[in-house]
């Protein structure tokens, strides 16, 4: 299996042995990714297409068909051509002889059959590696999420907790339990929520193979790991070179071979028959030939051709328009991509140091009874918020580079 997914297998530490009790161990990045492919319904139509385009290229390179016919004439006609005494039979040998090359016209044309669906199974296959990548980041970023609403839920109780105990010494009013009680609270609403968000998210990824159950304990990756940011030029480069540009490259073939077999009708095909006559009347025999040629050729191969040319222009067309908006989705996509990276550094290196020291003050000066219950209460709900918005900006760069490599993945990385 060749993957192009480097940057993404990177982050997800894919370097471990390949899982045997898959339900007991974390699952990776390269193993829903193969299994995914493995399993799909959609890569399996792709391929039976395929072998379905290469029976009909190599059915239409046959050669014209050999005819067999035969006549039986005048009999059980009336006074000398009653009954069989002079009937006349015939039987007869044809093939239609193809003049102009179309047999070899027809070969080329069922050739660019079987590499449209040849490219189409391989754009099927990118779109089965991107989705899997995608839900499987998404499952690891519920992991974190989950763990964050644990750590928020366990400091909002342990914070109740001495506040009950502040309360009891008189030290604090009794609003300031009713305040942890509901922070406390809104934590496990949140801890329940980050649940069974991951649940869905798990049984999202388990659909990707087809699963109807989860089989997999957990995932396993490094979600806010560093990460090197492709080259914006490097990446516009490969564009040309993708199964999608691909395809129109290929549709221009097509439509250039449906053109040259146009151009071979030009050319009348000649049907021959050959046979042997018994004349019953005169108990002789006598060879019989025939030859017929259509008429009105070179207006349908003109009107034929006319049409292709008209296809051409149209395909070019599209493909041009195409090679724009994948640019721009490219340029809109490694923005957004720059802009997660952004967030994530000043998250990582400046505002979650800053929220938990913060977090440390409030709690000390509340212990020293200097800081309201409120204060304590709001350092701690910026700081969980500030490493949720840690979690969302690493899975949405990760996420990124999964649609940056769909984008510029070449045909060559996908094929198996």
């Amino acid at each position: 299996m060749k993957l192009c997914w480097l940057v993404v297998l990177a982050f997800a530490g894919t370097c471990g042995l390949a899982l045997d009790g898959r339900a007991a161990e974390a699952l990776r990045l390269d193993e829903a990714v193969a299994r995914a492919l493995d399993a799909s319904p959609l890569l399996a139509a792709e391929a039976a297409a395929l072998r379905a385009a290469d029976s009909r290229a190599a059915r239409e390179a046959l050669s014209t068909p050999l005819t067999i016919g035969g006549e039986l004439e005048n009999f059980a006609g009336t006074g000398a051509l009653s009954g069989t005494r002079l009937a006349e039979t015939t039987f007869r040998v044809g093939k239609r002889i193809e003049l102009g090359g179309k047999q070899a016209a027809r070969r080329a044309l069922g050739q660019t059959h079987v590499l449209r669906q040849r490219n189409t199974a391989a754009l099927a296959r990118a779109d089965v590696i991107a989705l899997t990548s995608l839900r499987f980041i998404q499952v690891l970023a519920d992991q974190a999420r989950l763990a964050a609403a644990k750590e928020r839920t366990a400091f909002a109780s342990k914070a109740r907790n001495e506040v009950a105990r502040w309360v009891q010494a008189g030290r604090n009013p009794d609003s300031d339990l009713a305040a942890a009680d509901i922070t406390l609270a809104d934590a496990e609403l949140s801890e329940e929520h980050a649940a069974h968000e991951l649940l869905a998210s798990r049984q999202t990824l388990a659909a990707s193979w087809g699963g109807v159950e989860v089989d997999f304990a957990e995932v396993a990756g490094d979600l806010e790991g560093p990460t090197t940011l492709p080259n914006f030029d490097s990446l516009a480069a490969r564009l040309a070179h993708t199964p999608g540009q691909r395809a129109h490259a290929l549709e221009a073939e097509e439509l250039s071979a449906q053109r040259a077999l146009a151009h071979a009708m030009r050319r009348p095909d000649v049907d021959l028959s050959l046979g042997v006559r018994r004349l019953q009347g005169l108990d002789d025999q006598g060879l019989v030939m025939s030859v017929s040629v259509p008429l009105g050729s070179k207006v349908r191969s003109t009107l034929a051709v006319a049409e292709a040319d008209a296809l051409l222009a149209a395909s070019a067309a599209r493909a041009d328009a195409a090679r724009s908006e994948r640019h721009q989705e490219l340029f809109e996509v490694f923005q957004e991509l720059n802009h997660a990276a952004v967030e994530q550094a000043a998250l990582s290196s400046r505002m979650l140091p800053r929220a938990r020291q913060a977090l440390t003050l409030s709690q000390q000066g509340f212990e020293q009874g200097r800081f309201t219950f409120l204060a304590l209460s709001q350092a701690q709900r910026t700081l969980f918020d500030l490493r949720v918005r840690q979690i969302q900006a690493a899975a949405l760069l990760r996420s990124r580079l999964i649609q940056i490599e769909r984008l510029t993945t070449s045909t060559t990385d996908i094929t198996p």
